[in-house]
């Protein structure tokens, strides 16, 4: 399914705000001096960053960046996001789509037990308009779509993990492209190669098929041509 489109590329930003950015520096600095030796006071919110299982390093437009995925997709006003900010660009590398899955492979079966969902569906794609797709007999399909309705902050982060997902699959097929390129000799042989890869090359090129596979209970595999991705 193709899914590369401007609603997905929208969703590869998802820029945290400046408070909770404060909080991590905060509680990312105890660990390290912490570590050496030092202890330093933090505020209440900054212990729970401190001790949180969910803080991953991601890597932004503007090098990596520490957040806690637990509220980095939370919706925030307008006036403190947009979509020049290098620091909300979350790049479409391994890093990232690990990181994701990761974290989802824990917080999807949590919105599953909250919202007395029996079990995930076989997988979940997004169409050419970003609109999730399950599977047609997956029989809890309104439920999940209701829980995800009020946990906005999974739902965005399901399709950033898929939008990620479908540009790294694309730079994947692309390698064998500049591996080729790197030690072609002529201009015969380049011309050659070009050719040879062309239907990658179009602005106007199909991606590679991405969805994202669950087990029963909810954790999380992100696929491409139905191989793990990561």
């Amino acid at each position: 399914m193709q899914i590369h489109n401007n609603h997905q590329l929208s969703s590869v930003f998802g820029s945290s705000n400046a408070s909770t950015e404060v909080l991590v520096e905060e509680a990312i600095s105890r660990r390290t001096n912490r570590a050496s030796g030092n202890d330093v006071s933090l505020s209440e919110q900054a212990k729970r960053l401190d001790e949180s299982e969910s803080v991953y390093t991601l890597s932004t437009g503007k090098g990596d960046k520490d957040v806690d995925l637990d509220t980095y997709f939370d919706p925030k006003p307008a006036t403190e996001t947009s979509i020049l900010d290098l620091d909300g660009l979350l790049l479409p590398n391994e890093q990232n789509v690990k990181a994701l899955q990761d974290h989802l492979s824990k917080a999807f079966p949590d919105l599953l037990s909250k919202y007395n969902i029996p079990e995930a569906p076989e997988s979940i794609q997004y169409d050419a308009e970003g609109q999730m797709v399950l599977p047609a007999d997956y029989p809890y399909a309104e439920q999940l779509k209701q829980a995800l309705k009020e946990e906005p902050g999974i739902a965005k982060e399901l399709s950033t993990v898929n939008a990620l997902a479908s540009h790294l699959a694309a730079l994947k097929e692309l390698e064998p492209f500049h591996q080729e390129m790197d030690v072609a000799s002529s201009q015969a042989e380049i011309d050659a190669i070009i050719d040879k890869y062309s239907h990658l090359l179009t602005d106007n090129r199909s991606y590679p098929g991405v969805e994202l596979s669950f087990t029963r209970d909810g954790q999380v595999t992100v696929q491409s041509d139905q191989k793990a991705l990561v």
